[in-house]
């Protein structure tokens, strides 16, 4: 039986398939820009450009083209190809991965999310994209659920951790809700990654099954919730719960269980925290980038940070995220995770709205259970936000929404 590289809309792609295709690849481009990030047509661009040891830039199928001109990008230069010396003739996929690991000089170059600004752009090596990922016998038999955008930070270390073990792929990004419990079931999926939003999503249409066969469900992107955490333990029993820290400047980290991250002893020389509880990267651990910002060979994340002890953090905010209601920083994660304590709350967003007395107010957009009734949950939100918050943390409203807004990375917009 042929082994399953990818499943997407219900079409199945084989390793096979993809060794065929990257035979029959007789031109080579400069950019992947696939309409709809189609993740198979993604996938073959960046695994050609491996293999064949030549630099590539992804680009999200959802920059329009004002965005990519702003970019600096010539758009004909996206359809622009060039013929290849000579095609490929692997004869296996463990040929192709041996290629793979002899390569010198390959470089993929990404976009940030661009959620504080325009889109900025990081080139990374196979070493700085795969620092983290592990390959052993014992995870060849491993089934992924893909729920993150392919062009981003996060779907490549999940990509890379799954093709070099030469697992496969279950395309969940995108997909409705209502199709992730029999998606699951039908290919007996054994680990899934992804963003606390998707978790707190699906959580509603997963709430009463037990998934046994998930070993690990992984989270990135967002602040961990102590609280869907233990949701989602009571769905997948058998899993290991892992928080992972990752960025498009830096790849993936520091990894923790629950919400305290590590720094492990080879990167401790190049972390730091600033008086203002900001976290500070090394370039030596950066991907490389002409327009990234450094202060003394220092990147600063944005993140705020709260130091557990000397190799230790939790993380806080980011910067932007804060707001000031009268005079005071509010952090909107802190105020989401206490009311999604409120029974009936599936999600909940937190947003500055203008104020003429006190600057900003607070806005909660609230996801409730349909069973549950508008006034009621209004009444219960307001009451206990005003026992377990600080005044000046209470959201003075609170609206009822079908869906929160997203980045194209799938994470919260505030803004």
């Amino acid at each position: 039986m042929e082994k399953v590289f990818l499943v997407h809309n219900e079409i199945v792609y084989t390793y096979e398939k993809l060794l065929l295709d990257l035979n029959n690849k007789e031109n080579e481009s400069s950019y992947v820009y696939v309409k709809d990030n189609h993740p198979y047509d993604v996938f073959l661009a960046i695994i050609h450009s491996l293999i064949c040891d030549y630099p590539i830039e992804v680009l999200d199928g959802d920059f329009s083209e004002k965005e990519i001109i702003e970019l600096g990008i010539n758009l004909n230069a996206l359809t622009m190809t060039k013929k290849i010396k000579e095609r490929l003739n692997l004869c296996s996929l463990d040929e192709a991965i041996q290629r793979i690991n002899d390569i010198e000089n390959w470089q993929l170059t990404l976009y940030t999310s661009g959620t504080t600004g325009r889109p900025k752009k990081m080139s990374h090596t196979f070493q700085t994209l795969t620092r983290n990922v592990k390959i052993h016998k014992k995870f060849e038999n491993d089934i992924w659920a893909f729920a993150y955008n392919p062009t981003h930070m996060a779907g490549l270390q999940v990509f890379f951790q799954a093709f070099l073990n030469q697992n496969t792929l279950i395309y969940m990004f995108g997909e409705s809700m209502k199709k992730i419990p029999a998606l699951i079931e039908e290919y007996q999926i054994t680990y899934i990654s992804s963003t606390a939003t998707f978790y707190r999503n699906v959580l509603p249409y997963v709430q009463g099954n037990s998934f046994s066969m998930v070993k690990r469900v992984t989270f990135g992107g967002e602040k961990f919730d102590l609280l869907l955490e233990d949701r989602l333990k009571a769905v997948f029993p058998n899993a290991k719960m892992l928080n992972i820290y990752a960025s498009t400047e830096a790849g993936s980290l520091f990894s923790a269980q629950r919400d305290t991250f590590e720094i492990k002893p080879e990167h401790q020389q190049w972390v730091k925290i600033t008086a203002q509880q900001e976290l500070c990267i090394h370039h030596s651990l950066l991907g490389h980038s002409e327009s990234l910002s450094l202060v003394n060979d220092w990147f600063h994340t944005g993140d705020l940070v709260e130091m557990v002890d000397d190799t230790h953090f939790k993380f806080q905010s980011r910067q932007t995220d804060m707001i000031n209601v009268g005079g005071y920083k509010v952090n909107p994660l802190e105020v989401e995770n206490i009311l999604m304590q409120v029974p009936g709350v599936i999600d909940i967003l937190v947003k500055p709205k203008k104020n003429s007395v006190t600057g900003e107010l607070l806005v909660a957009d609230v996801i409730k259970n349909q069973e549950i009734d508008e006034k009621e949950l209004k009444k219960e939100l307001k009451q206990y936000a005003s026992i377990h918050l600080q005044e000046w943390k209470v959201p003075r409203i609170i609206k009822f929404v079908d869906e929160l807004p997203s980045t194209r990375t799938g994470k919260k917009v505030r803004k």
